[in-house]
């Protein structure tokens, strides 16, 4: 699961949508496979077959028309009229205390998958594969010599602790392991620990602070009970979605936070996370799901040096979207990734964490 994508060779359980456009079902490798070792849903109860199920044509994975793959076609996660849209909430058992969203193109994003990834993630099936095909975008930075602390600590071989403090994608939505759904794939938290231990051979204390829904604002506020009381070795700050302000004014508010996390802790040294990207279509008030993520992430390279570091999902995700769909990597159709998506979340914090 932390196999860096980047690596090639060998992909494992990549994700594809089968959602029905122009009467076909099919949805694009990131990779051009030179072997497809196995198709399987989603939840990894059931495997499928070549030729029955689906055929590989070129870069793209195509449903039969006999096939047993879940599918849908675009009116199960976009709705036409409002009215769908509210119909849909008023149905809903918990009311979500938002929506309905629209989207810049004018319809109306499905609600239903919120807090019920399966809703989504059961019509896309997962994908191991072989490639000859080299990565050939920009590759995360190893950045380990500008937390010099870490580094020692791990050449040492002496106790690790740290502290994640972040929002919902921190948390570890929609990871299906943080809903007891098959596969059960870890949060991506307990795979950036397993891979520190695995990397490095260090006992590692890994707390997880995040709280769904917060912003830098309410970290700032919070930090010192959430942060400083550990005396971390390292802090991984994951905030970003849901900040609505613009790049700069994000930049010195993480900066705040920054010093409030050394007030008590001076040697403590920080990892930013550029957040993952949210749906793109989302740029729509009142709620802008997909606000200024991408401004913010580029802002935060102006507070790296000495001590401070960043993991920059944003840019492997841009470049993994220009061959998949965020269909293809979402587990809410908002903003949260699906176990895809979240895995390699989790190698680019890792791959920042090395040395060069």
């Amino acid at each position: 699961m932390i196999q860096p994508v980047w690596k090639g060779e060998k992909l494992y359980r990549e994700t594809f949508a089968m959602v029905l456009e122009e009467g076909i079902c099919r949805a694009r490798f990131l990779f051009h496979p030179s072997k497809v070792l196995r198709v399987e849903s989603y939840d990894g109860a059931k495997t499928y077959l070549e030729g029955k199920d689906y055929v590989v044509e070129e870069d793209y994975l195509i449903r039969t028309a006999d096939s047993e793959i879940p599918f849908a076609d675009w009116k199960k996660f976009y709705f036409d009229t409002r009215e769908e849209a509210v119909r849909e909430m008023e149905e809903r058992k918990e009311p979500l205390g938002f929506g309905p969203v629209q989207t810049e193109e004018g319809s109306y994003v499905s609600l239903a998958a919120v807090g019920a990834p399966s809703y989504v993630t059961e019509c896309q099936v997962t994908v191991t594969y072989l490639t000859e095909e080299q990565w050939t975008y920009e590759i995360p930075e190893r950045q380990l010599e500008q937390l010099p602390g870490l580094e020692e600590r791990f050449r040492k071989k002496l106790p690790v602790r740290l502290v994640l403090f972040g929002d919902s994608i921190s948390c570890g939505y929609d990871c299906s392991g943080m809903y007891g759904l098959n596969p059960g794939q870890p949060i991506w938290p307990e795979l950036v620990k397993q891979g520190i231990e695995i990397e490095y051979g260090v006992q590692t204390e890994f707390y997880n602070t995040s709280v769904s829904g917060m912003d830098t604002d309410w970290a700032v506020q919070n930090a010192e009970e959430r942060v400083c009381r550990y005396h971390p070795d390292l802090v991984i700050l994951g905030f970003g979605m849901n900040d609505r302000c613009r790049g700069a004014e994000y930049r010195e508010k993480t900066r705040q936070l920054i010093e409030m996390v050394r007030t008590q802790n001076s040697e403590t040294e920080i990892l930013l996370m550029a957040t993952s990207l949210p749906n793109p279509i989302l740029h729509t008030p009142p709620f802008y799901f997909c606000g200024y993520q991408e401004e913010q992430g580029e802002a935060l390279r102006e507070l790296c040096g000495k001590g401070i570091a960043l993991a920059d999902i944003q840019t492997v995700q841009k470049n993994i979207m220009k061959k998949k769909r965020y269909i293809d990597l979402t587990g809410n159709l908002l903003n949260h990734p699906n176990d895809y998506l979240s895995r390699i979340q989790a190698q680019i914090v890792l791959e920042t964490m090395k040395k060069s």
